[in-house]
Order: C-alpha cells, then structure tokens, then sequence
C-alpha cells in the first residue's frame, strides 16, 4: 500500500516537471504590428495583389476592386498569413484593382 502511494506521489512530479519543461521549452518572439513588421504589397497586373512580411506578425492582403459597367466598389481578402507567407486575392475582372493595402489579420 505504501509503494502504491509513493507510486502515485512521484507520478504527479514527474508529470508536474514535464509540464514545466514543455510550457517554459522555447522563448517566444512577439508579433509586431502591420505597419512595423516591414510589409510588402505587390500589384499583379491590375488584377490581383500579394502581401508578405519581414517580421513575425499575422497579416492580410486587402484589395479594393471595381466592377464595370455600373461601377461600384468592392474588397476581395486574402487569407491570413504569418511573417514571410504569401496572403493572394485577385479582383474578379481585368484592370479592376484600384487600391491595394495589407492589414492585420
């Protein structure tokens, strides 16, 4: 019974100490800004548009779009990306892409 106990009370350290090792393994970067992670936005041939970031931070492309030939406004996103990944849209004509930005995701 006593070995049972000892058992048990080295099991929780154990599992205590592993935890602790997990939890405190690696130091973290915190993620800046948008508009301090270096972002870059590139126009695709007036259609479409990528961003791509320097520093660790979530971010997005954000297009701004017109349709033709009652003209109206409207924004296609890119799925979010982390630092250096690639965030893609594209409008849904050609020459349609009047602005483009990246923002936080």
């Amino acid at each position: 019974m006593l070995s049972a106990k000892r058992l048990a009370a080295s099991a929780a350290v154990a599992t205590a100490t592993a935890s602790a090792v997990i939890a405190g393994g690696g130091v973290a970067q915190a993620d800046v800004p948008v508009w301090q992670a270096n972002c870059h936005v590139y126009n695709i041939f007036n259609t479409g548009g990528m961003s791509t970031c320097e520093r660790p931070t979530w971010h997005q492309v954000k297009l701004t779009c017109v349709a033709w030939p009652v003209p109206f406004v409207y924004w296609k996103y890119g799925p979010a990306q982390y630092g250096q990944g690639q965030s893609w849209a594209s409008c849904d004509s050609l020459n349609a892409l009047v602005g483009i930005e990246v923002i936080q995701a």
